[in-house]
């Protein structure tokens, strides 16, 4: 049976059928045959324990001779010999233990039907048994040089020119990476210890290097290998940072920016690797070292929020509309629009849903939020039930020189949005606002906070919720300050910093987006009360320099050496700090973790209508000195310097005008 089957095979292969498997018993054909061998071995050996005589019995060796008959058959459908055994992983054991059960199995059955190869159950168990370490002792043969590798490694100090490093992870990614070093005796990285949270490891140790203690424990570590004289060369994260955890390692961190310490981390084990470089490791992104720790989200309540309605989503392919999308795409939406005024980002993000959520209804439109008709007729179409407008023009210097622009997007768009999901029945609209509407300073802000103020007017007069969402700068975004450092630092510099006093909010696209859904949620669930704003918790403000020094030594580089810092002045409409509550604001305690509520004494709708119109008309013609004007009469406090320079009063002449006086102006002009 065994030669009929086996003459098969090989006419098979000789007729150009495609057997990988057969083809690799060539290759180990010493091994192959040391394991069918060892079938028979371990039987009769099974036997012979659990009879006590030594001379098997004529059934013992007729049972022996089909072990090994049948596993010359299984072993290679197990592909247990394409794996190099150099190489043998946890794995290729696990197929080759799955191999001789399967065979001692089929024995001990064939037993039951076969007189002549009648046996005692307890002696195939007792061959199983004996059969395993038969069957892994040439494996370990065939490993043993590099396991001579690993505790000559272990056993001797760390050469000169090695850099010493402490790893900071726990799992396969931290048992991979030394087990590549340990392979490698040119590695410059020689590790001294390891932080692991995992509980009760402390004391052990992966591949000989020892498990100093948890991440609680890293400033303790760190004392403690100063005092042994250890100096440390950088420190490696073998898996993403979560932020509770960046919490607890801040003062390794924080010791490690100061000195400037290099902190590097390991990318994903999926992600290509450069050939070359040092062991794949890649500069740590200062989005994981934010010293402020995440605010926990009640998912519950976003699902509440999203699951089986029908949303509509502006500027859904820019920063914090793609992570709109993304995020409530995950939560099963009955329905999800999508309305993008630029061509590529529509096509990203849409090839992006198609990738991670193609069972999700949904609909592209290349619209602008000016074009009301075109919105309106979108509206119509979908009838959407909640409404997020993250449709803006963002850049401050920009705007500041196109107030036009900046109105007939932030002002008029925001308006068409809103007044177009109070036309069609929406249950709310959540209007995404910036920190730059606090105070305004720039037109920018005052664009946005005119929108603000409007959602503010509809909202208090019930029905449909129109609810503002305000936070500070993302990290990651377009255009933002951290890619513009990422560029600068690969082109040797130098980093462009406005001004060394410059402070701002920061915070992760990720957690800005799940906070404006959980915001949006318990608007919806009235836990923020009509008329209020709501205001993400950014933590404390952060000096621009410090980013810009923070990103050049994680970068293994010294600021002000190797990487200088260039001062380059204030542009146009930018302010040294931002502030999250206007001063004319009054701020109440918030039931949701990570957001405040501002209440603003707001203005009446229909002077806001009025003043939109305004702005509308002056916008449409162009006439930047009047929109500017005419933000100023709208939003207290904001007066531009160069504004109020041109066009200041004599102490005899009258107030500015309203906008209602701007308009009749526009209208004659």
């Amino acid at each position: 049976m065994i030669g009929s089957q086996v003459s098969k095979w090989i006419g098979a292969e000789e007729s150009g059928v495609s057997l990988p498997r057969l083809r690799a018993l060539p290759r180990r054909p010493a091994l192959y045959l040391y394991d069918t061998l060892a079938f028979a071995v371990a039987v009769l050996a099974g036997t012979a324990l659990t009879s006590g005589h030594l001379v098997p019995a004529p059934e013992s060796w007729n049972a022996a001779l089909m072990a090994s008959g049948f596993a010359a058959i299984t072993l290679p459908g197990w592909s247990t010999y394409r794996a190099n055994p150099r190489f043998t992983s946890v794995s290729d054991l696990m197929r080759l233990v799955s191999a001789a059960t399967v065979v001692i199995v089929a024995v001990a059955l064939g037993g039951l039907v076969l007189p002549q190869l009648s046996g005692e159950f307890a002696a195939h168990f007792v061959a199983l048994l004996v059969l395993m370490p038969m069957l892994v002792a040439p494996r370990l043969f065939y490993r043993r040089h590099d396991l001579a590798i690993g505790r000559a490694r272990g056993g001797r100090q760390a050469p000169p020119h090695a850099e010493l490093v402490l790893l900071v992870g726990r799992g396969t990614a931290c048992e991979l990476f030394l087990r590549s070093l340990r392979n490698d005796p040119e590695s410059p990285y020689w590790p001294v210890g390891i932080l692991d949270d995992t509980p009760g490891t402390r004391g052990s140790c992966i591949h000989d290097i020892p498990i100093l203690g948890g991440y609680q424990d890293s400033d303790a570590v760190r004392k403690e290998l100063a005092a042994r004289g250890t100096t440390l060369g950088r420190i490696i994260l073998t898996e993403p940072l979560t932020h509770s955890a960046t919490e607890e390692l801040s003062p390794l961190l924080g010791w490690a920016r100061m000195t400037g310490l290099a902190v590097s981390q390991l990318p994903p084990l999926s992600a290509l690797r450069p050939v070359g470089g040092d062991h794949g490791l890649t500069d740590l992104n200062v989005t994981e070292l934010l010293e402020r720790q995440e605010a926990q989200v009640d998912y519950d309540a976003i699902r509440r929020l999203v699951e089986g309605h029908r949303i509509l989503i502006t500027g859904a392919g820019g920063s914090i509309g793609s992570e709109l999308t993304r995020q409530i795409a995950s939560l099963r939406p009955a329905e999800l629009v999508l309305v993008e005024n630029c061509e590529l980002n529509s096509y990203q993000i849409e090839m992006d849903l198609e990738r991670h959520y193609p069972q999700v209804p949904r609909r592209s439109y290349i619209c602008c939020i000016r074009d009301d008709d075109r919105l309106r007729e979108i509206f119509y179409r979908h009838r959407p039930e909640l409404v997020f407008n993250a449709a803006a023009l963002k850049h401050v210097p920009i705007v500041e020189q196109n107030p036009c622009e900046g109105v007939l997007t932030n002002v008029i768009g925001a308006r068409n949005v809103a007044d177009i999901a109070l036309e069609t029945g929406a249950l709310a609209m959540i209007q995404i606002s910036t920190d730059k509407a606090v105070n305004a300073y720039n037109v920018m802000g005052a664009t946005k906070r005119v929108a603000e103020f409007y959602c503010q007017a509809l909202d208090r007069r019930g029905g449909t919720r129109f609810m503002t969402v305000r936070f500070g700068n993302v990290l990651g975004s377009s255009g933002s300050l951290i890619p513009l450092f990422k560029r600068q630092i690969d082109e040797g510099g130098p980093l462009t910093v406005t001004d060394p006093r410059m402070t701002r909010f920061f915070m992760t696209i990720r957690e800005a987006v799940e906070l404006t859904l959980l915001a949006s949620a318990s608007g919806l669930e009235k836990a923020v009360a009509q008329g209020q704003i709501m205001v993400l918790d950014m933590g404390k403000p952060i000096p621009i320099v410090d980013i810009a020094q923070r990103m050049i030594r994680l970068a293994g580089l010294t600021p002000g050496v190797d990487i200088k810092i260039k001062t380059i002045g204030i542009r146009p409409g930018e302010k040294l700090f931002e502030e999250l509550f206007d001063k004319a604001e009054a701020r109440a305690p918030s039931v949701i973790q990570g957001v405040h509520v501002a209440t603003p004494d707001g203005r009446p709708l229909p002077f806001l209508r009025d003043g939109i119109a305004a702005l509308e008309r002056a916008a449409r013609r162009g006439q930047s000195h009047l929109v500017v004007a005419t933000l100023a009469e709208i939003v207290p406090g904001y007066a531009p310097v160069g504004l109020h320079l041109a066009t200041a009063p004599s102490p005899d002449e009258p107030k500015r005008p309203d906008p209602l006086l701007t308009a009749a102006k526009l209208e004659t002009a």
